[in-house]
């Protein structure tokens, strides 16, 4: 009997749930708007009082950005007026890609909410014969719901326009990013990365760096300078690890004696730091450490000038001596075999690894040698271009194959535990989304939210994205470790993985389990009862939850993001640090720049897309809400990018491809929401039109995107040559480098480029074409003329929208002009520099820079003119010019790559183990 009532039951419109939420979305933004205002006036407050804190990269000392004024809001015009060269050339052309992108989809959003709040929601009042005429324009602004079959055509019509615009915006954005990847290479094409490769699966008859150079040269691939077979050398990381363990033990025993700053008058850290760094044994080692004791015990704080305080200075004394000498014994045993692995190495088989890096003479011979099989058997010898060395990441480049495999299942395997078990939790929170599910457990919370409707939408909507964001907030560090554990070989590989991966987790977390579990919770009893009433109920419930993603969008654009300018977890955790630290090493890692993840910047932008994507046509004034979010997102990324986070890595906008096809990939929600619907609501003729959309996602991402991803990687062969013929001004071209080509008749001139089959092709007249059109239209009929006629207008109609889509990669773009104009990179000198030095004698002498590192290792068969190590326009921007506090005086870099070795020191394809710079005795400051 139950089953029949519910056969005959109508469920409910499913816009009567949005106009319900209608008053609750202004209750929502209210609730943004006091989060995000406390953040934002507390942001201009800090900031103006502790401006290193909050723009900490205008301390750099080469490359930094403009210097922001104190007041309250005038950081705010300060970043609106920087272009788009100041980004490339301070933070790299992966952060531009990235800001340009968030101005792609913020204008891809305000064209489809115009075309979705002026077209479709009055195309679908008109069409909707049930609507309420009474109902407020507000309210029918924010719903344009599913109510009746007569509107579907609206939402049909609107999926092949959206589509549309969603190709054009993808594809316009996709050949500027190609174009602008294209030329920057070639602008850096004498750095060391845009010359090397890295080979992996080195078979073992190639093991050797003369033979692989043989190898690749007899190739016909170019000239090598450089090879290098990554050695086995595990246990010597030990020794360097516990060489700076020893080290900082000793800094922080010293500070403990002397205090940091030293309050001593006679203190002279220079003297100290030559008698603890001298290697006296024999007989002149006791009257040694009696003149160390000495000046301890006359420099000591005055907390050890009473005689009990003398005992126990004598004890630290005698423990400092202990680790000294563990030091210095570490020290001569890692220098004794560096030395002999230097003097002892023969190539042999057991002692290197399968991996190894190979430096072309040219870049050119370089992008060839990654884009050809260069050996018989398929999995061996496999060639890619090689990332920076301070990309590398050296402890797991030497793992063998079988170990990264099972590291690879390992690895897989968490993941998806991991997976499983994060979407119980979100499936658990997400019931806090229906009052409903609550009064089983809380019978007196839905009376109390009725009555008041600030209460209602703080605990149906505020409350449950909240605590998803907090539950998600610790992903990426999870997924990182993962990454690392399955055995990734360089750091952007890692960031790429989580960007990936996290995608993913939010896309199953956020999107997919509040959606369905909307229609579980509501309907769980009649589905128990009936299940052909399933498909139904899912055609009803499923447009439902959008009103809980109304509130996430604007959640996450009106306060996350201005609680990110607040940065209050790093801020807090650097305070906090700061508090703990006693040696000027501690203190300066606690002051340097933070590093920029993408992990923690693009994956939430990604998911909001798809969001939008979802529910497009189901609730046009989403992409309202969305374009306020990619506005926000935008402006205060762009704040961040250039002014807090400092770059790990350059991989030339090589990332952002992958993300355009994820995004693309959001297409298929919504085309499997809107033709399930169409289909559960009985209009199959929609869903035959709607099914061609489906073939066109597939072609475009299977074909065409691959074809973007993959010619993207790799600069055309006449590029280089055109580059040379045209003689670029580019940062090296002061050093006297050449470009010769891979092939000596490639340099001929060309008057066609590799692009040109992607341009349509003009008509040239040939002698008899006015006799034969003639003809043609006297034996064509009226239909055959009509065809012809579209034919030409389709044409006609196809290459003005191809014009506006695409970038010709040969011409330079209009940065690169503005970058030679502004920074005038044509010359040696590539540094420049906003950093005033407030001292002026800092500004006659500044800090050293550090020695060029020689290889050593490696066989170096050409000489390299010391090639630049990294990708970039300018000079190393890592090196900081902070002034000297009374903590410190950041006279060493810091140790955040490769713990026991300087950053500084990882500037060639050399194991940092074997060549890397080893840190120092770092001494106290003087009063």
């Amino acid at each position: 009997m139950s089953s029949i009532y519910l056969l005959e039951e109508k469920p409910q419109d499913p816009a009567d749930d949005y106009l319900a939420h209608a008053s609750d979305l202004l209750t929502q933004t209210t609730f943004s708007l006091v989060i995000g205002g406390t953040a934002l006036f507390w942001f201009c407050l800090l900031r103006s009082r502790w401006p290193d804190v909050y723009a900490p990269r205008g301390r750099l000392l080469f490359a930094a950005p403009a210097r922001i004024g104190k007041t309250f809001f005038g950081w705010i015009s300060m970043v609106l007026h920087v272009n788009d060269a100041d980004i490339m050339f301070t933070s790299g052309l992966d952060a531009l890609l990235v800001l340009r992108l968030f101005r792609m989809l913020a204008s891809l959003s305000f064209t489809a909410s115009a075309i979705g709040l002026f077209i479709v929601v009055p195309a679908k009042v008109l069409l909707d014969p049930d609507s309420n005429p009474e109902t407020r324009l507000y309210d029918r602004v924010v719903t344009a719901a599913m109510g009746s079959k007569d509107s579907l055509v609206v939402h049909f019509a609107f999926a092949y326009v959206f589509t549309a615009l969603v190709y054009f915006y993808f594809a316009r954005f996709a050949y500027e990013t190609v174009a602008l990847r294209w030329q920057y290479l070639l602008r850096v094409r004498n750095t060391r990365p845009a010359r090397s490769v890295a080979v992996t699966n080195i078979p073992p008859e190639l093991a050797e760096e003369q033979r692989l150079k043989q190898h690749f040269e007899q190739s016909g691939l170019g000239k090598v300078l450089s090879v290098e077979v990554v050695p086995r050398i595990e246990r010597l990381g030990v020794l360097v690890r516990r060489r700076f363990q020893l080290l900082e033990r000793i800094e922080e025993q010293v500070v403990v004696i002397l205090g940091n700053p030293c309050p001593a008058v006679s203190y002279d850290p220079d003297a100290l730091h030559a008698l603890l760094t001298s290697h006296v044994h024999g007989d002149g080692a006791a009257e040694h450490w009696s003149e160390i004791r000495q000046v301890l015990h006359q420099w000591a704080l005055p907390k050890f000038q009473t005689e009990r305080g003398v005992r126990a200075l004598d004890k630290m004394i005698d423990q400092l001596e202990l680790r000294l000498r563990r030091f210095q014994h570490a020290d001569s045993v890692l220098q004794q075999v560096r030395n002999e692995w230097f003097l002892t190495y023969d190539g042999r088989r057991d002692r290197s690894s399968t991996v190894g890096f190979v430096t072309f003479e040219n870049a050119a011979s370089a992008h060839l040698a990654a884009q050809t099989f260069t050996f018989s058997q398929p999995f061996e010898l496999r060639v890619d271009l090689a990332s920076e060395p301070r990309d590398v990441f050296w402890e797991l480049i030497t793992l063998r194959a079988s170990s990264r495999f099972m590291r690879t299942i390992l690895s897989l395997a968490t993941y998806i535990l991991m997976l499983l078990y994060w979407l119980t939790l979100a499936f658990l929170l997400s019931t806090l989304v229906s009052l409903d599910s609550l009064k089983t457990y809380f019978p007196w919370l839905p009376d109390m939210a009725e009555k008041n409707r600030w209460l209602k939408s703080l605990f149906q909507y505020t409350t449950p994205t909240f605590m998803l964001s907090l539950m998600n907030s610790c992903v990426p560090y999870i997924l990182s470790w993962l990454a690392q554990l399955e055995g990734v070989q360089s750091r952007s590989a890692i960031q790429a993985s989580v960007v990936r991966r996290y995608y993913l987790f939010l896309l199953s977390n956020v999107l997919l389990i509040f959606t369905l579990s909307r229609a579980v919770l509501a309907d769980y009893s009649k589905w128990i009862d009936n299940p052909a009433l399933i498909p139904r109920l899912l055609a009803t419930r499923l447009p439902t939850a959008a009103p809980f993603f109304l509130d996430y969008v604007i959640l996450y654009a009106l306060a996350y993001y201005p609680l990110q300018l607040l940065q209050f977890g790093s801020i807090s955790l650097a305070m906090f640090r700061r508090m703990l630290c006693r040696t000027p090493r501690q203190f300066a890692d606690a002051l340097r720049p933070n590093y920029v993840d993408w992990a923690f910047i693009l994956p939430q932008p990604m998911l909001v897309f798809t969001v939008l994507t979802t529910y497009s046509s189901l609730a046009p004034f989403i992409f309202v809400l969305g374009a306020v979010y990619f506005v926000i997102g935008g402006f205060v990324t762009k704040y961040l990018l250039y002014y807090v986070y400092g770059r790990r890595f350059e991989t030339a906008g090589q990332f952002i491809l992958p993300i355009l096809k994820a995004l693309t990939g959001s297409l298929w929600h919504y085309y499997v929401l809107i033709i399930g619907l169409c289909a559960l609501k009985g209009k199959v003729l929609y869903v035959l039109f709607l099914l061609p959309l489906l073939y066109i996602n597939w072609y475009l991402l299977s074909r065409v995107a691959a074809q973007f991803y993959d010619n993207g990687q790799f600069v055309p062969a006449d590029m280089w040559t055109a580059s040379e013929r045209s003689t670029p001004s580019e940062p090296n071209a002061a050093h006297g480098h050449s470009q010769p080509s891979v092939h000596a008749e490639s340099s001929r001139p060309s008057h066609h480029t590799s692009t040109d089959y992607l341009l349509p092709r003009p008509h040239v007249p040939a002698p008899f074409d006015d006799v034969l059109d003639t003809i043609d239209r006297e034996t064509q009929g009226s239909g055959s003329r009509l065809g012809e006629r579209m034919r030409r207008r389709v044409e006609h109609l196809w290459t003005a929208v191809f014009r506006r889509i695409y970038v010709n990669p040969q011409h330079t773009p209009q940065i690169f002009h503005d970058l030679d104009r502004c920074y005038s990179l044509t010359g040696r000198s590539l540094s420049q520099t906003n950093y005033v030095w407030e001292d002026e004698d800092l500004a006659e002498s500044p800090r050293e820079a550090p020695a060029t590192v020689t290889p050593r290792f490696s066989t170096t068969f050409d000489n390299d003119d010391q090639m630049r190590a990294e990708l970039m326009l300018a000079r190393d921007q890592r090196e900081s010019g902070i002034k000297p506090d009374e903590f410190t005086d950041f006279s060493q870099s810091s140790v955040s790559l490769l713990e026991g070795v300087l950053d500084e020191g990882l500037a060639v394809y050399e194991h940092p183990y074997l060549l890397g710079n080893l840190p120092s005795l770092w001494l106290p400051m003087k009063k």
